[in-house]
């Protein structure tokens, strides 16, 4: 029996290959589904009372203030901006 003459199996009868078109398409339908709600989806801003600054490389807007301008308690008002 040569290969020639053997009966072919046709591609739409092997279970693997629908497992893994499924699998494809849910993949794709995951990543549309998930970037569509992450578009619709304001980002959070967290405001946490009493923070301090993190360093960044973004350069201040206004130089540093002496640290006797800083209000000690929350609520004190900022001292104006030069």
């Amino acid at each position: 029996m040569t290969l020639s003459n053997q009966r072919r199996l046709a591609w739409y009868r092997v279970p693997e290959l629908w497992l893994f078109i499924v699998l494809i398409a849910a993949t794709v339908i995951g990543t549309f589904s998930m970037m569509a709600t992450a578009l619709r989806q304001p980002d959070v801003h967290i405001n946490v009372p009493n923070d301090v600054p993190r360093p960044s490389k973004i350069p201040p807007i206004w130089p540093a203030t002496p640290a006797a301008d800083v209000p000690t308690k929350p609520g004190d008002p900022m001292p104006p901006r030069p």
